[in-house]
């Protein structure tokens, strides 16, 4: 009797495990795939904001800051402090004041505390002084970028009516003569009696040149 029981027992674990197997495997598969796409977009996002530290008004940039709360979501302490850090880089740039040098060293502090936080988080060893140092940004990058930050101020507040465009008159059109004036006024009531039909207009017949 005890052995008849080992028997069917062992024959039920057989079974599960083949149902079981394939199923397993396959989770254990969607599990894999899913951390590793997590883990990419991850650092995706940190390739585009180190790519963009000196152009930060950029699309990718500003897209790259904005997936941190989606991509970094999680309960670990590493997570909590990165998106902790990202809320107090979103306030900064919420805070009424105008925008000054002190108001930009805090921003460019909080945004390197952000991308040294997860750089660690991902297995990275930059020091945040490499982070903050280590950086090509051409001049002229730099001298569009604040160009047109300034039309761009300077548009808003002219359809906003805060500021005028200064105009100069440098001279005035010569007045035309009486004769002048008479001849404009002949060549406009002849143009108007054509129009209305009071004035047939003439046609000369040119004989054809292929013929």
């Amino acid at each position: 009797m005890i052995f008849d029981y080992a028997i069917k027992v062992t024959d039920i674990a057989i079974v599960f495990a083949t149902i079981a197997g394939p199923i397993l495997a396959i989770q254990a598969q969607k599990m894999l795939e899913n951390h590793r796409a997590i883990r990419e977009r991850r650092n995706s996002i940190f390739r585009t904001l180190m790519a963009t530290r000196a152009a930060m008004l950029s699309v990718a940039h500003v897209e790259a800051l904005n997936a941190i709360p989606v991509d970094f979501y999680g309960e670990n302490n590493n997570l909590r402090e990165i998106n902790e850090t990202w809320k107090l880089y979103l306030d900064h740039h919420t805070l009424n004041v105008t925008t000054s040098d002190v108001w930009m060293e805090k921003r460019l502090s909080l945004f390197h505390d952000i991308l040294h936080l997860i750089s660690v988080y991902l297995g990275y060893r930059f020091t945040r002084s490499q982070i903050a140092r280590d950086i090509y940004s051409p001049q002229a990058h730099s001298d569009l970028e604040n160009e047109q930050t300034i039309i761009r101020r300077g548009l808003v507040k002219l359809f906003n009516m805060e500021i005028s465009l200064p105009m100069a008159v440098t001279e005035f059109p010569a007045t035309a003569d009486d004769e002048s004036l008479a001849n404009q006024r002949d060549i406009q009531k002849a143009i108007l009696e054509v129009l209305e039909g009071r004035r047939p207009l003439p046609v000369t017949n040119v004989p054809d040149a292929i013929g």
